[in-house]
Parts: C-alpha cells; structure tokens; sequence
C-alpha cells in the first residue's frame, strides 16, 4: 500500500470514527428531530420506523395550535436569555477586575457569590416566589430576567477573572501613564482584549437562561411563559403528545444554535483581530 493511499484510508476512518462518535452522542438530539416529523401512527408503531414518509402537521400543532401561542413563548425565552446574559457580563466585568487588581474585599465577594451558585434553586423557589408575588411582579419578564441574571452571574465573575488574571497588567500602565483613568482602561483597554472572553461567556450564559425551566415555570403564567416551559404544556392528563412535544423542541433548539454560530463567528474574528494588532 502506497503512502498516498495509506493517508487516504486514515482520512477515510477519521471520517467514520467522527460520524459514530456524533451518532451516539447526539442519538437524542436525532431521535427527537425524525420524531417531529412522525405521525401519531409512525411513532405508537413497534418496532420504532427509521424510514416514513414526513410530515409538518407537528408543527403546524405547535404553532397555531389554540391557546398555546408558541411562537411568543419562543420570543419570551430570547428575549429574556439576551438580556439576561447582557446584564451579567455588565455587571461582572467591572467586578472582576476590582477583584483581580484592587483585592480589599473581592475574596469574600467571590466567596459569597460561589455560594450563591453552589445552592440548590429549589431552596429558593418559595421565598423567590413570595417576593415577587408580594411586589406584584408575578408573569414579568422582569421577574425571570432577575432570577437567571443571579445564576448566570455567579459563572460569568469566574470566568472574568481568569481572563483578567491572564492579561498583562503592563497594558493598563501604560494606559494610565498616558492619562486614562480607571473607567477609560476598563472600557477602551480592556474590554476590547477581553472580546474572546464575553463571547464565550454569552454563549455560556445564553444557554444558560435558555434551558432553565424552575424558575420560569414558577413565576410565569400566561404573558412570559418561555419555551422550555411551553413545551411541557404537551404533557397533559390524558396523553403524552410526543410528536408535537419533539416538534417544539426541536424548534427551541434553533435560536441556540443561531445564537452559538454568530457569537463564535465573533469570537473568532475578536481573536483574529487581536493576534494581528498584537
């Protein structure tokens, strides 16, 4: 066997190997994506059918279906993830980097913060419940927008930290030596070296926002049901509603994947730029 052919034949088994590693992986992702486009029929058959002839009515289910309004769902879920995710890069930023470069209290504030994270949601469901209930915030997008800043936040400040750690803190002299007070090195220093990082750290947090379910469910009725909540809406006393369940999540998962591929494609570019100027 000729070298040319001994190459092509390792391409040929990288190829296989990386598609059976993506087959079992995802062999959920997949299943609930053919099931979106089974019959009621095709999905109750024994043994389950990998070839049928498609259909949309799932879908059409989903997104016209009488009460359940799951394009708005789908809109309350990217709103609150956007803004969610914003809020705790804003607030995190300037956080970490009094913690990194001014210490003082910033151990005890990540401590706290940590343990923040580290508790249970559940032990807050109660309480969370009863203050927005009290403030008349209930079915607010609001309300949720809080909740997943507070467990996005907690996340975000870790990984800022590692990112400022890692710069050079003769970058910030040099910007002081020249004029810049604290706030003009934050904002035209730093922030334009930490791009890599907030993307990253968006992604993280609108993945975050997206998939969680606790709080959404408890404080959201009717105006600001996300999708993840929506979703369980197919699970009724009666029946199960798999294909229109698969259907709605496999439309959930399409802003997620819109939303990772542009904030990579920023990801790149803002590290591209920076080994240019660099």
């Amino acid at each position: 066997m000729s070298r040319k052919q001994k190459k092509r034949l390792g391409t040929v088994i990288t190829v296989i190997a990386v598609v059976m590693i993506v087959l079992v992986m995802d062999i959920g992702l997949i299943t609930n994506f053919l099931t979106a486009f089974k019959s009621p029929f095709t999905i109750s058959s024994s043994p389950p059918k990998w070839i049928f002839k498609p259909t949309l009515d799932n879908f059409r289910n989903v997104l016209g279906k009488g009460s359940f309004d799951f394009r708005l769902y789908l809109w309350n879920s990217f709103v609150i993830a956007v803004i969610s995710s914003a809020v705790a890069i804003v607030l995190t930023i300037p956080a970490a980097y009094s913690i990194v470069r001014y210490h003082g209290l910033g151990d005890l504030i990540l401590g706290s913060t940590m343990l923040l994270r580290l508790a249970p949601a559940l032990a807050f469901a109660i309480p969370v419940f009863l203050i927005f209930n009290k403030f008349k915030m209930l079915d607010t997008k609001i309300a949720i927008i809080f909740m997943h800043t507070l467990f996005i936040t907690p996340t975000s400040l870790l990984l800022f930290i590692g990112y400022i750690q890692d710069l050079p803190q003769e970058i910030e002299e040099a910007a002081a030596i020249d004029g810049a007070n604290t706030l003009q090195i934050l904002t035209r220093v730093l922030i334009p070296v930490l791009l890599p990082g907030i993307g990253s750290t968006a992604i993280l947090g609108f993945i975050t926002s997206w998939n969680e379910y606790l709080f959404s469910g408890i404080l959201s009725f009717k105006n600001s049901i996300t999708a993840t909540v929506g979703t369980s809406f197919f699970i009724t006393s009666y029946a199960v509603e798999w294909g229109n369940m698969a259907a709605a999540i496999t439309l959930s998962t399409i802003p997620t994947a819109l939303f990772i591929f542009i904030a990579q494609k920023a990801l790149v570019k803002g590290m591209t730029a920076g080994s240019v100027k660099g």
